[in-house]
């Protein structure tokens, strides 16, 4: 028997961009998948590409999703996405067409509306293409079926995301909700602090990467006050003054759960 802190459905945590969680061996989730499944919730890690297009990782995730479905007997999931995960999420609802088989979306810092990060950086031509061949023969190495930097790049531009929006609309029967971030004046992710002080002249406030008007979809839940891209997910495994990623995954489940979902 599952226990109470569990959902109808299992659990897929789709990550973001730059990152792998191929067979298990790494998770970009730190100690999330482990604190979810001691808590009694049956949880699968996405297993897209680190640097796949959303294309790409739509249809790895699908993948993901049909697994889940065959192994535990039932018909939809429950998707918890960050950053790009959630871009890759909306395209197997809505272009893809398997809205039926989602019972809800969560999305954390998803760049909904863009991230001007990306616009900036892609910019830095011809530089930026060359570090993208590079990229892209590293990531083939280290498990990615079709990474296509570039494109991925190009995909998280405020440009591009404003025509996937129009393509990619809600599906009625998908419970869609989300969360934004920003680091105020939190020093605990330098690489983070870094980038927000770099784009704050583009961007304004962000959880260095991504801004909570660009997270904002769905049922919106409200701005992590002192939190960073990385720490949304645990990257560094350990609790800060503003965030304890495991108790805030651990109540999401939870309400999903008390939902019916």
């Amino acid at each position: 028997m599952r226990g109470a802190g569990c959902t109808k459905y299992p659990i897929v945590l789709a990550h973001g961009l730059a990152v792998h969680d191929a067979d298990g061996i790494y998770t970009p989730w730190g100690r999330v998948p482990e604190a979810l499944r001691a808590q009694g919730a049956v949880v699968y890690l996405g297993g897209q590409d680190a640097w796949g297009s959303i294309e790409t990782g739509a249809g790895q995730l699908w993948r993901t999703v049909q697994r889940a479905m065959r192994e535990q007997g039932c018909t939809r999931v429950n998707i918890i996405a960050h950053s790009k995960g959630g871009l890759e999420a909306r395209f197997l609802i809505s272009a893809m067409g398997w809205a039926r088989h989602v019972a809800s979306l969560t999305m954390l810092s998803t760049p909904n509306r863009g991230s001007r990060v990306a616009e900036a950086l892609l910019r830095a031509r011809p530089g930026i293409a060359l570090w993208a061949r590079g990229n892209d023969a590293y990531w083939r190495r280290h498990g990615d079926e079709r990474p296509d930097t570039l494109r991925a790049g190009r995909q998280l531009t405020p440009r591009y995301l404003a025509a996937f929006n129009r393509r990619c609309p809600d599906a009625a029967c998908v419970y869609y909700q989300s969360w934004g971030a920003r680091l105020d004046h939190a020093r605990s992710d330098g690489a983070m602090v870094l980038m927000r002080g770099l784009f704050y002249p583009l961007h304004g406030e962000s959880d260095g990467l991504v801004t909570p008007v660009s997270a904002r979809w769905g049922r919106y839940r409200g701005t992590l006050r002192g939190v960073s891209h990385q720490q949304l997910v645990d990257a560094f495994g350990r609790d800060t003054a503003h965030f304890s990623p495991c108790r805030f995954y651990a109540a999401l489940v939870h309400e999903l759960g008390r939902m019916g979902l």
